[in-house]
């Protein structure tokens, strides 16, 4: 199956996309505003620099990838990056599988890595995008000052 950018992305409804970033604002400034989704439910946001920003939503991290919009562009398109930022393997595997996406929708973790959940296509379900970020958000805010290594227990999720 040839994996396209169609498939490796979700369409978030540009306007009013910020509630998305709610529940990540003790990460990512106000000032941010959101470029792309991935379908495995990874940010992708500009400054007001112009600067390229990627949210992995699977270990709660927020690293600068790119100097603007356009270095950006090119990079993804660049197989090694596109292999680290949007997984086409991995989404190919779920589509494969028969999981499919709605609009609105994202794969995301049916038990998040930082609680132990793997990076494989068992471990992934199509859901709302509202949903995977708000949750995610909460549980990273949630243990963001724990050792590494430390057992996490009592996640609140509202």
């Amino acid at each position: 199956m040839r994996i396209t950018w169609n498939e490796l992305t979700v369409d978030f409804q540009k306007p009013g996309a910020d509630h998305l970033l709610s529940d990540w604002r003790w990460l990512v400034d106000d000032s941010m505003r959101l470029l792309l989704v991935s379908a495995i439910g990874d940010m992708f946001m500009a400054d007001t620099a112009g600067q390229v920003f990627w949210l992995d939503t699977g270990t709660g991290q927020l690293q600068q990838i790119a100097e603007s919009v356009d270095e950006f562009q090119r990079l993804r398109q660049q197989q090694e990056q596109a292999d680290q930022w949007f997984i086409p393997q991995l989404v190919g595997d779920l589509i494969a599988s028969g999981l499919r996406l709605s609009p609105g929708q994202c794969y995301s973790y049916k038990k998040p890595p930082i609680l132990g959940g793997q990076i494989e296509p068992s471990n992934f379900e199509p859901t709302d995008l509202s949903v995977h970020f708000s949750v995610l958000g909460q549980i990273h805010k949630q243990v963001k000052d724990l050792p590494p290594g430390a057992k996490i227990t009592n996640i609140k999720i509202q």
